[in-house]
């Protein structure tokens, strides 16, 4: 039995993150820089700005234009978005029912002169020639590309995010064996293109205002009005440091949404999602019923999986592919404390602000 369950799970992981495309080696498409607004909200980003608009200095004068919509920052946020030369909007006071990230992204859309809108995370940065890559991907009106930054890890303690990278790409059936043919559940977060009528016309932020999970949000507002959303690594054209600050920052960051992610979730992938970690959690808890070979047999080959497909979603060494399973007790942990913060405090604190579920 143990032997079936170790079977299953090797083809559900397979199944399940069956291709991921990445954008190296893109042909370049300059000629639609000109096009581009960048929009990146941030709150309190002293620490991340300054990377991200370091690495957006290329562009500058090849874009539209670069923007930075201020959230209410207690901290040197604006002053460096100033010193880097671009144009920085300053929020009103939230409104009751918004979200600020969403809010942001919505001020800085109705600010935004070019044709097509990207929105960073502050906490992303451009790799050589990324735009051009991005642009290169991008087939044009009545399609959003989403893509999830490639984690450059620099401390241990990042490639904790290991399995909420995974269950984050297997949740949205963005990779799956048959991801020609059944349409994305959602959208990553951190990286958006799409189309300035494409965005007004799916209703934009406002249209999700309330949604803490705003990506998944906007995703399903996309296919609402006949859209379709396209998944990518970001390795090639954009990567990020995730929770730079230290663990407990790490910590905060993944339990801030992810159980309401989670509820946001197609049951069918979730499902999947669900059974591909209980299956590595039962094989990992039934050693006593192995022959030490096969058991050993099992625990590399899904190693050697875990590092194939980690390898396209950052630089996870194959010591987070070998000790997975101290990954995996963390996600679980991580996971149970966020879903008590979700469904019965109702409320998470994130840079400084209080945020009611």
């Amino acid at each position: 039995m143990t032997a079936l369950i170790l079977i299953m799970t090797l083809l559900l992981g397979r199944v399940l993150f069956f291709h991921i495309p990445s954008l190296l080696y893109k042909q370049e498409k300059s000629s639609l820089l000109r096009k581009v607004s960048i929009i990146i909200p941030a709150r309190n980003e002293e620490g991340n700005l300054p990377v991200l608009l370091g690495s957006l200095q290329a562009y500058h004068g090849k874009v539209k234009e670069i923007i930075v919509v201020d959230d209410h920052s207690t901290d040197q946020t604006v002053k460096l978005a100033r010193s880097y030369g671009v144009r920085v909007v300053k929020l009103e006071d939230l409104p009751v029912g918004w979200f600020g990230k969403s809010f942001g992204c919505w001020n800085g859309a109705l600010c935004a002169t070019g044709e097509l809108f990207l929105f960073l995370d502050a906490d992303t940065i451009i790799s050589e020639n990324g735009l051009e890559n991005m642009l290169s991907a991008y087939k044009g009106k009545g399609e959003v590309l989403s893509i999830h930054p490639y984690h450059n890890i620099k401390e241990k303690y990042e490639s904790l995010s290991s399995f909420f990278h995974l269950v984050v790409m297997g949740s949205l059936g963005a990779f799956h064996i048959l991801q020609k043919w059944l349409p994305v559940r959602g959208a990553f977060g951190p990286c958006l293109l799409i189309h300035r009528e494409d965005y007004f016309q799916y209703g934009g932020h406002q249209a999700i205002q309330g949604e803490l999970m705003e990506n998944m949000a906007f995703g399903f507002q996309v296919q609402k009005h006949g859209g379709k959303v396209r998944c990518y690594s970001g390795l090639g054209a954009i990567e990020m440091r995730m929770y730079p600050e230290g663990f407990v920052s790490l910590c905060n960051g993944w339990s801030k949404s992810f159980a309401t992610g989670a509820s946001k979730t197609s049951i069918w992938y979730l499902m999947l999602v669900c059974v591909w970690l209980g299956g590595l959690m039962t094989f990992l808890t039934s050693y006593q019923t192995l022959p030490l070979e096969i058991y050993l047999t099992g625990y590399v080959l899904i190693a050697v999986h875990l590092k194939r497909t980690l390898a396209i979603v950052g630089n996870f060494g194959w010591g987070t592919a070998l000790l997975f399973p101290f990954h995996l007790l963390f996600f679980f942990i991580l996971f149970g404390y966020s879903c008590v913060q979700t469904f019965f405090k109702r409320n998470v604190t994130w840079k400084g602000r209080k945020i009611d579920l």
